[in-house]
């Protein structure tokens, strides 16, 4: 009997979560196979368009499309009719972004989608170019041919245009509202996802159109002069603030993927800089001169500044990659294991370890901040034959003692070394006490050699 009754109790529980419905910030949802269950989703989804236009995403520009608009208003009907087709123009993008999820039923999902880094990172880096061109610090000329295509809000197409344009700002924010809503309408018909997705437009639109039918609402913005500068600066900033959420947002989901790139993306960015620098320095070559040979000579410069930066950060990240999936291997860089084949990670415990399994052990003091120390690195212990060596001699174990903090463990080493500064190199042969091995702050390939041969020599006669 009491079995029959915890029977009966899981059936009735479950049932009732079916017959619940699921949530929307809280608010149950009927069952979306019923009437009811799909006007309460598509009212929903209007409340989420409205919501949408309160977002870091939206936000920020609202004061800018409402002036822009009302530069055009020069009768109530005029501006009725303007804000109607900017209306159509944010629910025609939001039926388009539709139609991909009738047909690809994983991009209900909207955290699928910013969960892939570059998506979230892209998105990022384009609100942060909107918002400085915003604040005026630049300002863009397009062919010629583009401007077939009126993006003013003086016309019907130009205002169309202006809604669609407003429509894309809030499609970074959109798993904000599609990440409640769509747990409810993923079993939905076509025809409900398309009025649901066309209902978000209605609710993000719906504000334009009310402030375009009250001009007098839209007369109270300030439209130019100081104040208006500063409304635009501030919304500039606004709009670099969200940048910098989604693409910080796009980083920490590439360094959960790639753990190996936490430590290399300073020098994609420096690579990522360098070629819009290059790039950048092409264009206007060519716009200023047609001669040939200043052409030749800076595009070879913009080379340059691009190449060799890039390589660097695709060597840096493959190095960072092998070292990765080589500590991995012997249980993570938490553990006291140590490699022959890679730079090890600097701990005082896989150090000792190293030391105490009687290998010759080699560190090398550094930071992120010291480009002595890389150049070093680089010219000496990068490259042949000291390179070979380290690689191929399994009695010799390499450490990088990172000391770009202050609270670094390789500091403390240093320390009982006596040294304050880096770079600086120490090698301890199995023999060598700990605060006695060969030290040197701008070594030579030959001199480093000659200590690992003088020290391997000593642990094989050993």
């Amino acid at each position: 009997m009491p079995d029959t009754e915890l029977s009966s109790g899981t059936s009735v529980g479950a049932d009732r979560s079916i017959d619940a419905g699921p949530s929307f910030f809280g608010i149950t949802i009927p069952r979306s196979d019923g009437t009811g269950g799909v006007v309460v989703l598509i009212l929903l989804s209007m409340l989420g368009g409205f919501i949408l236009n309160l977002t870091p995403c939206v936000l920020p520009v609202i004061p800018i499309k409402i002036m822009t608009l009302s530069q055009h208003a020069a009768t109530p009907g005029r501006a009725l009719t303007l804000g109607l087709w900017m209306t159509i123009g944010v629910v025609a993008f939001w039926l388009a972004i539709g139609l991909p999820v009738v047909f690809f039923a994983s991009v209900t999902d909207p955290s699928r989608i910013f969960g892939i880094w570059w998506v979230t990172f892209g998105v990022g880096i384009l609100i942060g170019v909107m918002g400085i061109g915003i604040m005026g610090l630049f300002t863009l000329s397009l062919p010629q041919s583009t401007y077939l295509i009126n993006p003013k809000a003086d016309t019907a197409w130009g205002s169309f245009l202006f809604g669609v344009m407003t429509a894309v700002l809030g499609l970074p924010c959109f798993g904000f509202v599609a990440g409640a809503l769509f747990a409810g309408a993923a079993t939905l018909p076509p025809a409900v996802t398309l009025l649901i997705f066309g209902s978000i437009g209605v609710g993000m639109g719906a504000p334009y159109l009310v402030l375009s039918a009250n001009p007098k609402m839209v007369e109270k913005i300030p439209r130019t002069g100081p104040a208006s500068e500063l409304v635009k600066q501030v919304m500039g900033l606004l709009l670099i603030a969200a940048a910098a959420y989604f693409v910080g947002s796009g980083l920490i989901v590439l360094v959960a993927e790639m753990p190996w790139m936490g430590r290399q993306l300073h020098w994609w960015a420096i690579a990522i800089a360098l070629i819009l620098a290059g790039s950048w320095l092409v264009l206007r070559t060519f716009q200023i001169t047609s001669r040939s040979g200043p052409r030749v000579f800076w595009t070879l410069v913009a080379l340059v500044l691009a190449v060799f930066p890039t390589l660097y950060a695709i060597e840096a990240t493959d190095k960072a990659k092998v070292t990765w999936q080589e500590l991995e291997a012997l249980g993570g860089e938490t553990s006291t294991a140590f490699s022959t084949k890679v730079w090890n990670p600097y701990t005082p415990e896989r150090f000792q370890a190293a030391r105490d399994a009687g290998k010759t052990v080699i560190v090398d003091f550094t930071a992120e901040w010291c480009i002595n120390c890389k150049a070093l690195k680089a010219a000496v212990l990068d490259d042949q034959p000291v390179k070979g060596r380290l690689q191929e001699d399994e009695s010799i174990v390499s450490f990088t003692a990172d000391n770009s903090a202050r609270s670094a463990p390789g500091w403390n080493l240093m320390k009982e070394l006596g040294q304050t500064g880096i770079p600086l190199l120490a090698i301890w042969g199995p023999d060598d006490s700990k605060d006695m091995p060969w030290e040197s702050t701008a070594y030579t390939s030959v001199q480093v050699m000659d200590a690992l041969e003088e020290r391997t020599t000593e642990s094989d006669g050993g």
